[in-house]
């Protein structure tokens, strides 16, 4: 079994992937059209990846917050609860 805090980071990694590599999928298209026009289909893609990187930061922010209050309660490395 994983203690909890592998799962805290594994799934923090995740996060830092989606954000990663939703920013960079995005500075690409931008750079392809850069000098010239950009289709309304690829601004709309590029929104929905800013959103993507945004939402995945919100998602880190909660994450934090349910560890602080997980860890609060349970040793993160025993899975105990705290006495």
């Amino acid at each position: 079994m994983s203690k909890i805090r592998d799962l805290f980071h594994k799934v923090g990694n995740c996060h830092n992937k989606i954000s990663v590599a939703a920013g960079l999928t995005k500075a690409e298209l931008k750079r392809k059209h850069e000098g010239g026009t950009m289709p309304e289909e690829i601004k709309k893609v590029v929104g929905r990846l800013s959103e993507l990187e945004q939402h995945a930061v919100e998602a880190s922010k909660v994450l934090n917050q349910l560890k602080d209050i997980i860890y609060g309660a349970i040793d993160p490395d025993t899975g105990k609860a705290k006495k």
